[in-house]
């Protein structure tokens, strides 16, 4: 994933005489946006706490016998003798991260409430509580030496820096001002200094500042390492970090005083998170997912051997606790997987103990996925659960008690709004990723427990490079299948500046995995996405531009922000064959659209494609699937079959509303039909509600209709006349943001069917293929000059030559 992100655009947007009070329809940032961090769900993942039912973020204690975590959004003290853990805090938040005061009085933690993070100071003997608060985010508090001051990191001032607060004055003080973030503070075995991790871009750093004499020096650098925790010997000057060796992640040892050493202590291919020294330094405690993608609890000495699993033999809650059964079916009684999210009722969220807990940063809403029945041990109380099964299954809320020491079972049925394969369509998200240094680690058989959970038949897990590390390298072209779903592996080419491909069908990886002028020069510079779509054709696969345009308004008419990828109007021009990814969690599908329409016009069979973008292994994330293509086969839906149907227009894209489009006698799109007087039909369907449906013919919005409400369905039908050349599509959307978009993860509900050509695919309108090609051109200029700037002195002969032949095909349209 790759946004490119500039200046301030219109607010108003003015679609058929509907007025649009949102700019961009793209994922928002739900908590207090950083000033200096572009892309927030990367802020929100990586920096922020997780929910796990297992323990993370250890912490042990400075008398050495007990052991503090998180766990099921709770602070637990493990008791290291016995293996009881005692819940210790209760509150609706979810709290993580904690760290003791030197005297081992104290603990500090981070509350993260859906919206914004504190931290707390909490007196163990007495329950008192002091919160560390603005209105921006706080973070990962460590007490100072003599225990009178918290260390955090605070986004006051837009962006994460280092703070200090007196705890009896309640003085902060700011102590560092580096860009983007600084956090995970810890002290170092003198006192007079902390180590912390600063993170800026690409760029991910252990730093040591020394308050005696001022320094603040980089002691060990990494690229985009996001699980880059660290933490500092009780007495020594040794520090313990966890970094990646392609995917896995290692715990590794260094001494501050020789820094161009340090010791590998793991092997093999662990997923080595959160190390904290002992007491007494002679070991590390750390977490590691195991089995159902939970938490495990272990330690490993210092200098090295093999590590050990920690066990925690009984959990003791706050409350006493019972058990309730959930069970999922469908309309026909039938058990099935689905997507569930359980709160108690002062909102505290229910974590998973059998696979992994996600976080939906549109609504605040953590959820997971039950493989057709799970039983939960929960504090007694009320709790109330939301169940849903992909976009045409409304949610069903069911709210039950959990009593004292009883079992209680429950079913919820769920009915649909529309039976996709009954209408012999299949649905597809070709562009989501396995693994992007989430926490939860994922494979194929984790991504299609997701899939059944949100009825989707072809998942396209994209394979990406973070520099150095190619992440899921080895799985491209790897096909897993099970009940009737395929997970078909891919690969993302991201070329940042020139915008990222997403690659299908292909078996092999394109190289170099990244290139552009914001990216090191390893190599030639002169690399193009046209090398990339042409590798694309020369092996079989199928080349999309992926997440392309971030705001609603038409980016034609916004050609001073350079709204769009620098390449993707030349390579739309160019490509025998080519995607675009009309519909992804992270950019608008209305503004995609007008570059879509535009290639549309000048006879570019341009398909419509569909990726969340999301990632199996996040903790924050959009479901896989909740952006997605239903294309209609007539043969088994197999990852070449409904890849085959998508790029050839049998389809529709959605994040939601199903939108069934036909013309004459039933001529559907991917198809073509004569000019002159046509009947047309919709069917329209929709979880959310959806108000505006617009029949368009060569970009043009010909008519506009009433939608349906939320779980309603809908018919509609009238003529037209279609011109001698040209296509015709339809498209639904609501033109206001809906409160709850669930069971979307999308901001704003959408459907656009792909086109039906008139007469023949490829046909053409003179005045619509002119105006189009005018306005092409005028986007490539803009292009060029972009590049020029960007490249600045070095040659890039071969994207020169790209724009020229794009102009030159353009130029030939508007003389004809």
């Amino acid at each position: 994933m790759f946004l490119r992100t500039h200046g301030p655009v219109a607010l108003i947007l003015l679609v058929s005489g509907l007025y649009c009070t949102a700019s961009s329809a793209q994922w928002t940032n739900r908590y207090s946006k950083l000033s200096d961090f572009g892309h927030h769900v990367y802020l929100e993942q990586h920096e922020l706490p997780i929910l796990a039912h297992g323990p993370t973020d250890p912490a042990p204690a400075p008398d050495g016998k007990t052991l503090v975590f998180a766990a099921q959004g709770f602070i637990w003290q493990l008791d290291l003798a016995t293996g009881q853990a005692t819940q210790l805090t209760n509150s609706p938040a979810v709290d993580a991260r904690p760290r003791w005061s030197p005297d081992g009085n104290r603990l500090a933690f981070v509350r993260d409430d859906g919206l914004d993070t504190s931290v707390v100071v909490l007196t163990l003997a007495d329950g008192e509580q002091t919160v560390i608060n603005t209105p921006t985010i706080e973070l990962d508090p460590e007490f100072s030496a003599d225990g009178k001051s918290v260390y955090y990191t605070s986004g006051v001032g837009d962006k994460l820096s280092l703070w200090r607060h007196h705890l009896p004055s309640g003085a902060a003080s700011q102590l560092t001002d580096l860009p983007q973030v600084e956090r995970n503070a810890r002290r170092l075995a003198s006192g007079n200094g902390l180590l912390y991790l600063h993170g800026n871009r690409a760029h991910r750093v252990l730093r040591a500042r020394d308050f005696v004499a001022g320094t603040d020096t980089v002691v060990h650098a990494e690229t985009l390492t996001y699980h880059l925790s660290a933490d500092t010997h009780p007495s020594e000057s040794l520090i313990v970090y966890s970094a990646p060796i392609d995917n896995a992640y290692h715990l590794w040892t260094m001494d501050l005083d020789d820094p161009r050493v340090n010791h590998r202590l793991t092997s093999g291919h662990p997923f080595a998170l959160s190390p904290a020294f002992s007491a007494d330094g002679e070991s590390i405690y750390f977490v590691e997912p195991g089995d159902r993608r939970q938490f495990v609890l272990k330690k490993i000495a210092t200098y090295g051997g093999a590590a050990q699993t920690v066990a925690i033999k009984t959990w003791k809650y706050a409350d006493a606790t019972g058990s309730v059964s959930l069970a999922v079916r469908d309309a026909s009684k039938r058990p099935v997987t689905a997507r569930v999210s359980i709160s108690r009722s002062d909102g505290h969220p229910v974590a998973f103990a059998h696979d992994a807990t996600y976080f939906d940063s549109q609504t605040g809403r953590h959820y997971f996925y039950i493989d057709e029945k799970a039983r939960f041990t929960l504090p007694a109380g009320r709790y109330t659960a939301l169940v849903a099964r992909g976009p045409m299954t409304p949610v069903v809320e069911k709210t039950f008690n959990v009593r004292v020491g009883s079992a209680t079972s429950y079913v919820v049925e769920l009915e649909t709004l529309w039976d996709a394969r009954g209408a012999g369509y299949a649905a597809a998200d070709h562009h989501v990723h396995l693994n992007g240094d989430g926490h939860h680690r994922a494979t194929h058989q984790d991504a299609l427990r997701v899939m059944a959970g949100e009825d989707l038949d072809v998942l396209t897990p994209m394979s990406w490079n973070r520099w150095e590390r190619r992440i899921d390298a080895p799985l491209i072209g790897q096909e897993s299948v099970r009940d009737g779903r395929t997970v078909r592996q891919g690969q993302e080419v991201r070329s940042h500046f020139h915008g990222h491909v997403g690659l299908l069908g292909v078996d092999k990886p394109f190289a170099p995995w990244f290139f552009g002028p914001f990216n090191p020069t390893l190599g030639n510079p002169d690399l193009t996405n046209g090398d990339v779509l042409d590798y694309a054709s020369k092996t079989g696969g199928f080349a999309t531009y992926v997440h392309p345009v971030v705001m609603d308004d038409d980016p034609f008419e916004q050609l001073a922000t350079n709204p769009m990828p620098p390449e993707l109007v030349s390579d739309g021009v160019l490509a025998q064959q080519m995607g675009l990814e009309l519909v992804c969690a992270w950019t608008s599908p209305l503004g995609t659209a007008q570059v879509w329409y535009r290639l549309l016009n000048i006879g570019q069979s341009v398909a419509a494609m569909s990726g969340t973008d999301a990632w199996v292994d996040f903790h924050r994330t959009p479901a896989p699937g909740t952006g997605r293509t239903y294309v209609r086969l007539e043969s088994e839906p197999t990852a070449d079959n409904v890849l085959a149907a998508a790029t050839t227009g049998k389809s529709f894209v959605t994040t939601g509303p199903a939108l069934l489009f036909s013309l004459g006698d039933n001529i559907r799109p991917g198809e073509t039909i004569a000019s002159g007087t046509q009947s047309w039909r919709a069917s329209l369907m929709s979880t959310a509600r959806v108000d505006v449906v617009e029949l368009i013919v060569n970009g043009q919005v010909v008519s506009t209709h009433k939608g349906v409400e939320a779980g309603g369905t809908g018919e509609l039908s009238g003529q037209i006349v279609l011109p001698e050349g040209g296509w015709v599509a339809m498209r639904a959307y609501a033109s206001e943001r809906p409160g709850d978009a669930w069971p979307s993860m999308h901001a704003r509900p959408f459907a656009h069917s792909s086109p039906v050509w008139i007469n023949a695919v490829g046909s053409t309108d003179g005045a619509a293929r002119a105006a189009a090609a005018a306005d092409l051109l005028r986007a490539i200029d803009a292009a060029e000059a972009e590049a020029r700037g960007a490249y600045g002195d070095v040659a890039t002969p071969k994207l020169q030559a790209r724009f020229d032949q794009a102009r030159e095909k353009l130029r030939a349209m508007i003389a004809n």
